[in-house]
């Protein structure tokens, strides 16, 4: 066959559709693994994947998506991952035959990444990396990862992937986006696509989770900010329960009608999710023939992101301010605070550094005798939490870059490398490898005098990272900025420099502002005067002072000029903000802190609101000191702090990594109220609840944060894990004298072990109420399979068990 990536450029090709779906017709136990099918009945396998060949699949994925090590764990079959990935492709093989594509699957790991998870990060890179090796190694054509909602989780896997593949096939990227066009853990289309980008993946796209309907703006999105490859596979519509079996409630006609809006939209590749068949496929197959992509512009600017945003950097858009506060140079209590590990001060000056306007932050921990490396992981963690901007990882270290990349889930910009061998070496690969962005500094041994010779340090950069296959977009380079009283001539290079690079290169540049102003009197006004000259001359971006009031309006009357802002309209809406009278003789500083400092309580409730796990066993300790009731402290200020953040979160404000945080920093409060509430007599429990993922489903992300708020509310939880037999859940029920059983699912083949424990719990009229949730669960199953209760999200679990204990009290027979 012709390679695909070839094929890909003037057709649209066609994925299959779903796997389990037809195995449950063919007997698949509900709750059973079908990748262990591929050995104990490898005929069903083969005879699925031949009906989607026949059907007019381009491309087959192997039945392989939850075989890694660590999911086959949960049915003790890890000893035998080799043997089922290899089985999973060579049935595939046999059935296309030589007509389509072989694509290795590999599906989520079933629970979080570190930072916010349980599974350290590069522990999850070896999952990945295993199995992506054994199904190379058996022959697929390309390695298809997806059903990711978590972009942190997609990081380790393409990490892991890349390691294993080394380029010799191409690799597919999918996540999942909810009806709003967001991921779970709060990514964008934009956002996903620049770090996918960054891995230089071949494919992108989004699979799963919905229907067509509210995959087709995504895919539109996704086509205007990439040239890449995409791929789309819907459901077919929600499931629903019906005559004791999960179904989908669109036919083939209903998906496959957006497929024209798909093709139009910018995709590549077209198949289907949950509840598709090779009807749908066929359909397809029929309506595409001889139809061709769409052209889509390759784009130009460098692209950088944190987990939920994303930001251009180049000509034509807006000047990128990065914060240069988070820096311990010359600050002693700042520098104290990093020695001893707290991240307090480094979140704060976050905070007022995007609340005075800065596009990202530089972020610099390097004190002396302090281990950078652990220090730079726990201040960008901390730090993603509470901001939302793009940050760059700003270090001498190669291994502080490299822990920082790790915990970063976003695409961060690497500060710095420059044109010596040893820093070339030492700091490309890791850029390469995490997916990252990079600061070219235009030096080698010693800074060149003129502009030429920083062009060619310029050039030497540009060709290493281009021979380790980064692309330019990966690039931006430092001009740098000198003293302008020590060196006049030296300034005017640096702004030579940005011409050049901008005209021979085509490519972005930055300035440390700072430094040009050193030894001269009223610093700000020679270095907004520089940095208006630099935009001039084609500046990007700078690292500076985002408090300097004045250093915005330069940037802003400096961009009408430098064609950054079309219409003058961001020069007009910032002008109306400066004169304002709230806004006169005021820095941003001044104008973005509170008028009055936060009392205790309250920064006990923006801490859990924000996850500032750090400061909050100091603030609970200085509460109680002040006199602050113990039980007072619980009720009436933690309580309702971690409420509003399932609200947050319900609404689509505050996601999954927002939750997980929010949630412990809880935790670790509580722990230093438990002393004192215990004290004053035992704790009553709200109600006991008995919580598990069923039986054959592996998947525990939103059971475990459920669980996490659930304990911050007073609730005695049981948790009983995932893959969980019923006989277990009921006899762990009868042992606590649980109340409530609380039900997760994220698998359509699982969803009917909830009806078996609901019908089971009838049947022998036992006094427990059952609440289920999940991705795949709708209010329409859990209303039809007789359910008590059914929680949406994590945001609106603690409301429904509260609801559920109280009905269990006022149905409570009279003692």
């Amino acid at each position: 066959m012709k390679p695909l990536l070839e094929r890909l450029k003037n057709e649209i090709l066609l994925l299959d559709g779903s796997m389990g779906a037809l195995l449950q017709s063919r007997g698949l136990p509900p709750g059973y693994a079908p990748d262990l099918w591929n050995l104990e009945r490898p005929q069903d396998i083969q005879q699925v994947h031949s009906e989607y060949v026949e059907a007019g699949s381009d491309i087959i994925l192997t039945n392989t998506f939850g075989s890694s090590r660590l999911r086959l764990r949960e049915y003790d079959a890890e000893g035998q991952i080799r043997e089922i990935n290899e089985a999973g492709v060579e049935m595939a093989r046999r059935a296309s035959r030589g007509k389509a594509y072989v694509a290795g699957d590999i599906g989520p790991s079933g629970t979080t990444i570190a930072p916010f998870g349980d599974l350290p990060f590069d522990d999850a890179i070896g999952i990945f990396y295993e199995q992506a090796r054994i199904l190379l190694e058996a022959g697929v054509d390309l390695i298809a990862i997806e059903t990711m909602f978590d972009i942190q989780e997609m990081r380790a896997a393409l990490i892991g992937v890349r390691e294993a593949v080394r380029n010799r096939i191409p690799v597919m990227a999918l996540m999942t986006f909810n009806n709003d066009g967001i991921t779970d853990s709060g990514s964008d289309p934009e956002t996903a696509a620049s770090v996918l980008e960054g891995f230089g993946v071949e494919i992108l796209g989004l699979n799963c989770s919905v229907g067509p309907e509210a995959m087709v703006p995504v895919v539109r999105r996704l086509g205007q900010t990439t040239s890449t490859f995409i791929a789309v596979e819907p459901n077919a519509g929600l499931p629903v329960h019906r005559d004791g079996h999960t179904v989908y409630p669109a036919n083939a006609e209903d998906v496959a009608r957006f497929a024209p809006q798909f093709v139009e939209a910018g995709a590549n590749i077209i198949g289907g999710c949950c509840g598709t068949t090779p009807e749908y496929v066929r359909l397809l197959s029929r309506m595409l023939k001889g139809i061709s992509p769409i052209s889509r512009p390759a784009p130009t600017l460098m692209k950088i992101s944190s987990r939920t945003h994303m930001t251009l950097v180049g000509p034509g858009v807006p000047f990128l301010i990065v914060g240069e506060k988070i820096n311990p140079t010359g600050k002693k209590k700042f520098s104290e605070a990093i020695a001893a590990g707290q991240t307090d001060l480094i979140v704060a000056e976050a905070r007022k550094e995007m609340e005075a306007g800065a596009g990202a932050l530089d972020v610099n921990v390097g004190v002396p005798l302090v281990n950078e490396a652990e220090m730079m992981a726990k201040a960008l963690t901390a730090i993603q939490n509470v901001v939302q901007l793009p940050i760059v990882i700003d270090s001498s270290y190669a291994s502080a870059l490299e822990s920082g990349l790790k915990v970063y889930p976003g695409r961060a910009l690497v500060n710095s490398v420059n044109a010596e061998e040893e820093r070339l070496e030492e700091v490309l690969p890791i850029i390469k490898k995490y997916g990252a962005a990079v600061i070219g500094l235009v030096s080698g041994d010693d800074i060149p005098e003129k502009a030429t010779d920083r062009l060619k340090n310029a050039e030497k950069i540009l060709r290493r990272a281009l021979d380790l296959g980064l692309s330019p977009r990966d690039l931006i380079f430092d001009t740098l900025a000198l003293t302008v009283s020590a060196v006049q001539e030296a300034s005017r290079q640096t702004l030579e420099t940005i011409r050049l690079i901008r005209q021979e290169l085509g490519l972005p540049t930055i300035l440390g502002l700072s430094n040009v102003s050193f030894g001269l009197p009223a610093r700000k006004l020679v270095h907004d005067n520089f940095l208006a000259m630099a935009i001039g001359a084609g500046l990007d971006a700078a690292i500076c002072d985002p408090y300097d009031t004045v250093l915005h309006q330069t940037v802003a009357a400096a961009s009408v000029f430098a064609g950054r802002d079309p219409d003058c309209r961001i020069y007009i809406d910032k002008s109306a903000q400066w004169a304002s009278p709230d806004a006169k003789d005021a820095s941003p500083t001044q104008k973005n802190q509170p008028q009055k400092p936060l009392t205790t309580v309250e920064a006990i409730r923006k801490a859990i609101e924000e996850g500032e796990r750090e400061s909050i066993s100091g603030l609970v300790q200085k509460a109680l000191a002040e006199g602050e009731s113990p039980f007072a402290i619980f009720l009436d200020h933690m309580t309702p702090a971690i409420r509003h953040l399932g609200d947050l979160f319900g609404q689509r404000i505050k996601f999954i990594p927002h939750l997980i945080a929010g949630a412990d920093t809880m935790k670790k409060g509580v722990e230093v109220l438990q002393p004192y509430l215990e004290s004053d007599g035992p704790v009553e429990k709200k109600g006991t609840i008995v919580f598990a993922t069923v039986k054959g489903d592996i998947h525990d992300i939103g059971k475990n944060i459920c669980i996490l708020m659930l304990r911050n509310f007073g609730f005695n939880v049981i948790d009983l894990g995932r893959n969980v037999p019923l006989e277990t859940i009921l006899d762990a029920a009868r042992e606590h004298q649980a109340q409530i059983v609380a039900l997760s699912a994220l698998m359509t083949t699982t969803m009917m072990q909830m009806k078996l424990a609901i019908d089971t719990i009838h049947e022998r009229d036992l006094p427990y109420k059952v609440m289920i949730g999940g991705a795949v669960v709708t209010p329409r199953f859990a209303e039809e399979i007789r359910s008590d209760g059914y929680g949406k999200d994590v945001g609106a679990i603690v409301p429904l068990a509260e609801q559920l204990i109280q009905a269990c009290l006022e149905t409570r027979p009279p003692s």
